[in-house]
């Protein structure tokens, strides 16, 4: 759980647009980020939905067959607030099941975004990328 709130507070992928799919513009960031997300960092598979009044909630769980199939290997939700600021995103946690990680804060840098795609890395170096989630 650690390791899955700092890579995804942290959390940066290098990696282009896709072909035809223009970026968003810095100025859209804080509207167009709203939304659910996913992505794979390490060995964790995580989830996270802004919302338009600021918070937000990521939940996250181990990868596998199983896990990502039943839902069994649920590891925890982490909420709080986020902020974007230029290229910069801070997520300040409220409310965590793990308690090591309850009233942190930290932020990353977004290095490419999307309307589909968020690539953000980390102050280590560490990349991650979401994928907007697809509402059926």
């Amino acid at each position: 759980m650690r390791r899955f709130v700092f890579v995804l507070l942290f959390a940066c992928v290098l990696s282009s647009c896709s072909p035809g799919v223009a970026p968003v513009g810095e100025a859209e960031y804080s509207a167009k980020i709203v939304g659910d997300w996913q992505g794979t960092v390490g060995d964790t598979y995580e989830t996270i939905s802004f919302g338009a009044d600021g918070r937000f909630e990521a939940k996250v769980r181990s990868r596998g067959f199983i896990s990502n199939t039943l839902g069994q290997g649920v590891t925890g939700a982490v909420r709080g607030t986020w902020t974007i600021k230029g290229k910069s995103i801070a997520l300040n946690i409220n409310s965590a099941e793990d308690e090591r990680v309850l009233n942190r804060a930290t932020s990353s840098t977004i290095e490419t975004f999307t309307p589909t795609e968020l690539v953000v890395q980390s102050d280590t170096g560490a990349t991650s990328t979401f994928l907007r989630s697809l509402q059926l």
